[in-house]
């Protein structure tokens, strides 16, 4: 045997007795579940990039941490031992910041420090924030806050949407990954509600930053600072980076799976009937095996104008939707704003972003303009 294949020999059996002599047994595997530890119990933390990061390169993500500036309210959005909660969704959202940034993503938050930020005005950033591509508007508006309740027992997390589950299907998807992440990462008390709640269910109007935002957003209550135990967790930078980490994870695991979208809709108007046509994209790489096949459920596509679905025909080779309407008078087209909505949703279930379009038509009945709108939102309580 020469030196060199001692040596390989010798690390060899080195690697052997560090790692337990040898592979682990059926029977010891098996024996580990009669011993398995609370759900509660949390382990060490851990923070690897994650590989699918990188499909939030480019992404434009505006993170709003709750309840600033309001440190001279006496018992105002504290825990029981007064850890003031505005502090803890600072310390979350400077840390998510970091962890997007590094994946590539260009990130705005709503406060500098601990300053007062309106509702409308932390809604504006994410409605007119400049792109990098010269367009405007963000992805994606994510609201960090922690809750409170009577209970001191209740400890559980949610992730929020605005209105009814069909106005912003894109923001029920990313928050579906997020809520599951963030229940895991700091063992909340899963299982005992819905991950995934309206705001109808508190206000009316909802939440009035969600309801003002005219893009894609969700509302992070990631734990209760209510509950004693876990106001102290998050009293630790720490265990605000396992918060933070478990937001990425969802959005890295989210954005793996694409954000369909469509070109914008072509409009016609010949003989009473109405043609409207788009080529969809599925928001998946167009470099994955399997590329060329149809990754859109048909199942999923609906087409609305006022409300009122059309008749829609699919061409899955060049991906374009047809949709019309027949015998529309063409005195309605003369005034006003009509509203078309379109739908669709790739293989996994990620639905389309913008789906909801205003066209007019000029005045003397010739072109069509059609402008992008943001989320269809309920309007406040009067």
């Amino acid at each position: 045997m020469t030196w060199r294949n001692m040596r390989v020999w010798m690390l060899g059996m080195a690697f052997i007795v560090l790692a337990g002599c040898g592979p682990t047994s059926l029977d010891k595997s098996v024996s580990r579940l009669d011993h398995r530890p609370d759900w509660k119990r949390h382990g060490k933390i851990d923070l690897p990039r994650h590989p699918a990061e990188k499909h939030l390169q480019g992404w434009v993500i505006v993170l709003d941490p709750g309840h600033g500036g309001e440190a001279h309210k006496e018992g105002y959005k504290r825990g029981p031992t007064g850890v003031r909660e505005a502090e803890m969704n600072w310390r979350v959202g400077k840390l998510l910041e970091r962890l997007l940034v590094d994946a590539g993503a260009h990130v705005t938050l709503t406060r500098h420090g601990d300053e007062f930020v309106s509702l409308k005005d932390r809604a504006e950033v994410a409605n007119n924030l400049e792109r990098p591509d010269g367009g405007r508007g963000a992805d994606l508006f994510i609201s960090l806050h922690h809750n409170a309740s009577s209970r001191e027992s209740a400890n559980f997390s949610s992730v929020w949407y605005h209105g009814q589950v069909n106005v912003s299907e894109s923001s029920l998807d990313v928050a579906r990954y997020i809520a599951h992440r963030l229940g895991t990462e700091m063992r909340t008390n899963v299982a005992v509600t819905s991950p995934l709640m309206s705001d109808q269910l508190m206000y009316a109007g909802g939440f009035g930053v969600l309801r003002q935002c005219r893009v894609p957003a969700i509302l992070c209550e990631s734990s209760f600072f209510s509950n004693h135990d876990e106001e102290q967790r998050l009293r630790d930078a720490d265990y605000n980076l396992r918060e933070a980490y478990a937001i990425y994870v969802g959005l890295c695991e989210y954005a793996y799976g694409g954000r369909p979208t469509q070109t914008p809709p072509v409009v016609a108007f010949d003989d009473g009937t109405l043609r409207i046509s788009v080529v969809l994209d599925d928001g998946l790489p167009k470099d994955w095996w399997g590329h060329e096949r149809d990754r859109t459920l048909s199942s999923t596509l609906a087409v609305y104008l006022d409300g009122k679905r059309l008749a829609v025909s699919y061409d899955p080779g060049d991906k374009t939707v047809v949709a019309t309407a027949a015998h529309v008078p063409a005195d309605t087209w003369g005034s006003g704003e009509h509203v078309l909505s379109i739908h669709h949703a790739n293989l996994l279930k990620h639905h389309n972003y913008p789906q909801r379009y205003a066209i007019r038509q000029t005045a003397d009945g010739g072109e069509f303009t059609v402008t992008a709108l943001g989320p269809r939102r309920a309007k406040p309580a009067p």
